[in-house]
């Protein structure tokens, strides 16, 4: 996860940390945190401008330092639910149902009691745009807990399928970041026993314990695409100047320009399945280069895909 992206997190957790246990001793806020006092100064400072024109930074937020302790007021505002137009509770619906395995009944009553608070309009502009959503591709059952424990920052324990070496083990991970690519969903973390930031599959994972072993932030980049030991050497992967644009974002710097404004990168060739999936995905805007082995891969399951 980005600095950018852990601060804002650390401050959507501050603000009403702060509202239920007001007065809270500075350095008692920063153990909570996990940061010195020095870097949650620096946020508070930050929180101090948080507004909208033409508002004041303080009718939203009013937050001070008074004998070392914090307090924080909330504009009464915030105390009441938004009032949502159909396209934006359609959107937080379908956002909802991605976690339905994860939330469970939970999660049934608050987009029931969604519908019931729309206005009598909006509610069946609500329905026909939710008609239209495909929402069945569910997440994994561990995304819920998993979420908790980065949130928490807690140690987190499972067994882990290496495709690989065929081979399942127990590892200890202080998790980071989730996210989703290409409908795979991937874990970014430390791994305790490889000591070495790794990246797993969620459908790899099998008994997960979130554990009571908390630890503190550390700066990491950003979780990318698969790229485990390489077992069959890299794959070099040409992109044309249509989809260069969405590779050089999850990429980065790795993403070498081509001539003709495409880009090339250098991915691992252990997962054949993978790969083949992941390069045909992008419908002929992708083509392998190089090694002969995994052009052929994908062009037998391109064929495989036309007859079936």
């Amino acid at each position: 996860m980005s600095d950018v992206h852990e601060r804002l997190r650390r401050l959507l957790f501050l603000v009403p940390y702060v509202s239920k246990n007001p007065g809270i001793e500075v350095n008692a806020l920063a153990r909570a945190l996990g940061l010195s006092r020095e870097a949650l100064l620096e946020d508070l400072d930050l929180l101090t401008l948080v507004g909208r024109p033409p508002f004041q930074p303080d009718d939203y937020i009013d937050l001070h330092v008074d004998n070392d302790r914090v307090w924080v007021d909330l504009d009464q505002r915030l105390s009441k639910p938004p009032r949502l137009t159909a396209a934006e509770a359609a959107a937080l619906a379908a956002a909802a149902e991605l976690l339905r395995p994860a939330a469970g009944d939970a999660l049934s009553s608050a987009l029931a009691k969604l519908e019931r608070v729309l206005p009598a309009g909006a509610r069946e502009q609500y329905r026909a745009m939710g008609a239209k959503i495909d929402t069945a591709v569910e997440a994994p059952s561990e995304l819920g807990p998993l979420t908790q424990a980065i949130a928490a920052r807690q140690e987190v324990e499972f067994d882990y399928f290496t495709s690989g070496r065929a081979l399942t083990e127990r590892r200890t991970v202080r998790p980071r970041e989730l996210f989703s690519h290409r409908g795979q969903w991937y874990l970014s973390g430390y791994c305790l026993s490889r000591s070495d930031d790794r990246l797993f599959r969620l459908d790899r994972i099998q008994h997960l314990r979130v554990t009571d072993r908390r630890f503190a932030a550390q700066p990491a980049a950003p979780g990318r695409i698969p790229d485990p030991a390489q077992s069959r050497g890299d794959v070099r992967v040409h992109f044309s100047p249509t989809a260069a644009h969405y590779v050089r974002e999850r990429f980065g710097e790795q993403a070498r320009p081509t001539a003709d404004g495409g880009v090339e990168v250098q991915v691992s060739g252990e997962s054949e399945r993978w790969l083949t999936q992941w390069v045909l995905s992008f419908g002929g805007e992708a083509v392998i280069r190089e090694p002969s082995w995994a052009r052929e891969a994908v062009a037998r399951a391109a064929a495989a895909s036309l007859e079936s």
